[in-house]
């Protein structure tokens, strides 16, 4: 299913989007497509419940990179999923925040409080984002877990086929939904831990995404979120590295940001055996895989949130019903910058 913005977005400018539905009406809004969060986020002007639509209660949204923190009421709904052109390829059944205002957490990085916000489309397709901020993070709130028609090719959706295998495959152009050896053919696959306090029977959860990340030479091990929601990227360095002088963000100005010529080097799932492994140089401009703008952030966990320009060297594949998270090398990006462990090319598991 190729992005709503698929055909002006060639470089990832922009978070991808796909056009949703809600209910029976017909009409469909574009929807930011985050991997970075979970759940359907929307204001009065992209989604009125309908009126046998079940009001699940007062809930909020908090998203940690920007500070933004979106509040208003769960409600019960169906999804209508269209591909670039109009055409119905899917439908979910997933509860719907709708946003009726805004506040910011302190020390917000970018926010701005609203009584009566408009604009906000978000659908939040992630997985391991259970918090604090997140109660309602749940495979449960996940449209793309949650299918109850797919379209065959050309026709209309139709009842999930038998062996569908829930999860999807995250590309630079569009995502298909669900799992075979096709879609899922020459990546490389890392078993993921399971998380038994946000497992159900037929919708299990999983631990983050584990990973080895060098910076400037100095390795630790930690977790790697792959966000499609945001163009700056975030880093919890290991302990004793060392980026100098934090430099002035492009985007906001604040002195937050590694200098230019800081090395990231990141291993997936680690540094002995790594299935896929990528590089890059703040301040580089002839790789697709480099963020703009890399936010140091203080912390006890290593971490990094490679935001969207992922996609610009790798295919992301989530398999929710076995705990996996495959990557598969697309050859946008020079080999020098990045690319597979040969022995780890493989099919679905």
């Amino acid at each position: 299913m190729p992005y709503a913005n698929a055909a002006t977005n060639p470089n990832l400018a922009a978070s991808p989007s796909i056009n949703v539905g809600f209910n029976s009406s017909g009409r469909y809004t574009p929807f930011t497509m985050d991997t970075g969060s979970v759940g359907i986020v929307a204001t009065q002007d992209a989604f009125q419940p309908a009126p046998e639509a079940q009001n699940l209660g007062p809930g909020q949204q908090y998203f940690s990179s920007s500070g933004n923190i979106a509040k208003g009421t769960w409600w019960s709904s169906k999804e209508n999923i269209y591909d670039a052109s109009g055409r119905l390829v899917a439908t979910a059944d997933v509860p719907v925040l709708q946003v009726t205002s805004r506040a910011c957490a302190p020390n917000a990085r970018s926010c701005r409080p609203s009584k009566h916000p408009t604009g906000v489309a978000l659908m939040g397709i992630g997985f391991a984002r259970e918090s604090r901020q997140q109660p309602r993070g749940k495979p449960a709130y996940n449209a793309f877990l949650n299918l109850t028609s797919v379209a065959t090719s050309g026709g209309a959706p139709q009842p999930l086929p038998g062996g569908w295998r829930n999860g999807y495959v995250v590309t630079a152009s569009g995502v298909y939904l669900g799992l075979d050896g096709a879609n899922t053919q020459h990546a490389g696959f890392v078993k993921l831990r399971p998380n038994p306090a946000y497992s159900t029977p037929t919708l299990p959860e999983w631990m983050p995404a584990p990973m080895t990340v060098s910076v400037n030479g100095v390795s630790g091990t930690g977790t790697v979120l792959m966000d499609t929601g945001v163009g700056i990227a975030y880093l919890t360095p290991p302990v004793g590295s060392s980026v100098g002088p934090l430099a002035a963000c492009p985007s906001t100005g604040l002195r937050q940001c590694a200098p230019n010529g800081t090395v990231v080097t990141l291993y997936l799932p680690d540094q002995s055996a790594p299935v896929a492994v990528y590089s890059f140089v703040v301040g580089q401009s002839d790789n697709p895989l480099r963020p703009d703008d890399v936010v140091m952030v203080n912390g006890s966990a290593v971490l990094l949130n490679t935001r969207r320009h992922f996609l610009g060297g790798f295919d992301l594949i989530y398999d929710e019903a076995d705990g996996f998270v495959g990557y598969r090398w697309t050859g946008n990006a020079s080999g020098a910058r990045g690319g597979m462990n040969a022995a780890a090319d493989v099919a679905l598991p």
